[in-house]
């Protein structure tokens, strides 16, 4: 049977010192998209109870569409913010995904969509950053029994904290790949967007 989705442990995403908003843009955009790439692509390759994944530097490379510097400088940050632990005892490297003992929540990754499509999306840009952010948003808050999520802008932007501006074309690059489908709703005085997860 086709495997369906991966996991992938979301504590740091509600963490107040290890969060995406401390994935920042500008000058440092590279190495952030890096690292949402390389979280996304050992979450579709991690045994589902261990949490671990055993991968060559190439297997990355191959998984995410980076560099060979890029997905280091990557995984470095990941290891700096407690996300991934690396064991580097054998020539190929064993990669685990932390989980935190009070939030063992964790999300849904569709796993043929991610893997085809997350070597497209571009390595470089803020807009590409923040598109990466609000995609694991997205899938860490989505509800057990849906396959989508409502929230605002502004809601996003408190998770991600990007300027407002950034969102919509984020978004759209999002929905290029086919990654989510978005529609509108207008059942609140607050007006949102409802995403579609595709791939689940």
């Amino acid at each position: 049977m086709a495997r369906k989705f991966s996991k992938c442990p979301t504590w740091w995403v509600r963490d107040p010192e290890c969060n995406l908003a401390k994935f920042l843009g500008g000058k440092s955009s590279g190495c952030g998209i890096a690292a949402l790439k390389c979280i996304l692509a050992l979450s579709t390759s991690i045994d589902f109870w261990t949490r671990q994944a055993k991968l060559s530097l190439s297997d990355l490379e191959k998984l995410t569409g980076l560099s060979r510097p890029m997905v280091i400088k990557g995984l470095a940050r990941l290891v700096e913010m407690g996300i991934v632990l690396v064991d580097k005892t054998n020539h190929v490297h064993v990669y685990e995904l932390t989980e935190k003992n009070k939030d063992s929540y964790w999300a849904k990754i569709p796993f043929d969509r991610v893997r085809k499509h997350l070597p497209e999306i571009s390595n470089r840009g803020e807009v590409y950053l923040t598109a990466l952010k609000i995609y694991l948003v997205l899938v860490s808050i989505r509800p057990n029994d849906d396959d989508s999520v409502a929230i605002g802008y502004e809601k996003i932007r408190d998770y991600v904290g990007c300027q407002r501006s950034k969102i919509r074309p984020a978004l759209d690059v999002l929905y290029s790949h086919t990654l989510i489908r978005i529609r509108h709703s207008d059942e609140s005085k607050e007006r949102h967007n409802v995403y579609t997860i595709l791939g689940l």
